[in-house]
C-alpha cells in the first residue's frame, strides 16, 4: 500500500502550499526509526546535556541497536545538527504560517515589515520554551540557513534564505548584497536569543526589542538598490 505526507512548498507566486510524497510501508518503517532516534536524542540532549549523552543512550532510548543508530547517522554531532535544522524550520513554519494569516498579501506591508513580524515570532516563541532556546541558542543561524545535505533528507523544513529572497522578489524589491543581508539579519536574531532571552543581557527583550526591529529595518532600507 502506499501512503503520502504532506511537506512544505512555495508557490511561484510566494504563497506556501504542501504537495503529497508517495510513501510506501518500507519508507514509512524508516522514516518512524529515524523520527525515533531523533525524539529519543533531543530528550537526551536537553536532559543529560549533549556531551553527557553516548550513542549507546541514544540508541537504547530510541529502541533500536547500535548498528540501527548508524544506518541513519554518522555521529551524535550529525543527529544534533539535524534536530538543530528540524527544530529551527518548525519555528519558521509557525511564523510564516502566522505572518499569512495576519498580513496576508497585502501589497502595503514590506520586507522589512514582514521580516520583523518573522523575528518577534520565533524569539517570543523561544522566550516560551526555555529547553528549546537552549539548545538551538549559538546555533539558531546556521539551523535556518540549512545545511544542504540535511535539507536533501528532510524535504519537508523550509530554507530561511530561500523564504527571505521570496519576499524580496514578492515585493519587487532590488537589493545590495543580498545573501550578507540575510546573514546579517539572521545573526542579529540569533545573537538575541543567546545574549537577550537566555541572560537578559543587557537588557531585557522587551526593552530590547524597538533598538534591534529598528536597526533590522535600517539595515534593509540601506541595502534597497537606487
Amino acid at each position: 500500500m502506499v501512503y503520502y505526507r504532506k511537506i512544505g512548498n512555495v508557490k511561484p507566486n510566494g504563497s506556501f502550499f504542501t504537495k503529497g510524497v508517495v510513501m510506501t510501508k518500507v519508507d514509512m518503517k524508516k522514516n518512524k526509526k529515524r523520527q525515533d532516534i531523533l525524539d529519543a536524542a533531543y530528550e537526551l540532549f536537553t536532559t543529560k546535556g549533549f556531551s553527557s549523552t553516548t550513542i549507546m543512550n541514544i540508541a537504547l532510548k530510541a529502541g533500536v541497536g547500535k548498528g540501527t543508530f548508524y544506518l541513519y547517522f554518522d555521529s551524535k554531532e550529525a543527529v544534533r545538527d539535524e534536530l538543530i535544522v528540524i527544530k529551527a524550520s518548525q519555528i519558521l513554519t509557525k511564523a510564516v504560517n502566522a505572518m499569512e494569516e495576519s498580513l496576508g498579501a497585502n501589497r502595503k506591508v514590506g520586507v522589512a515589515d514582514r521580516f520583523i513580524f518573522v523575528a518577534d515570532f520565533i524569539l517570543n516563541y523561544l522566550s516560551k520554551d526555555l529547553t528549546l532556546l537552549r539548545f538551538v541558542s549559538k546555533n539558531l543561524s546556521w539551523g535556518l540557513f540549512l545545511n544542504s545535505r540535511i535539507e536533501e533528507k528532510n524535504s519537508d523544513v523550509i530554507n530561511f534564505k530561500d523564504f527571505i529572497s521570496l519576499l524580496i522578489e514578492r515585493d519587487h524589491v532590488h537589493l545590495k548584497n543580498p545573501d550578507i543581508l540575510i546573514y546579517t539579519l539572521i545573526e542579529m536574531v540569533n545573537s538575541t536569543c543567546y545574549s537577550v532571552l537566555i541572560s537578559e543581557d543587557p537588557v531585557s527583550f522587551e526593552e530590547y526589542k524597538p533598538y534591534l526591529y529598528h536597526c533590522i529595518r535600517l539595515l534593509i532600507d540601506d541595502a534597497r538598490e537606487n
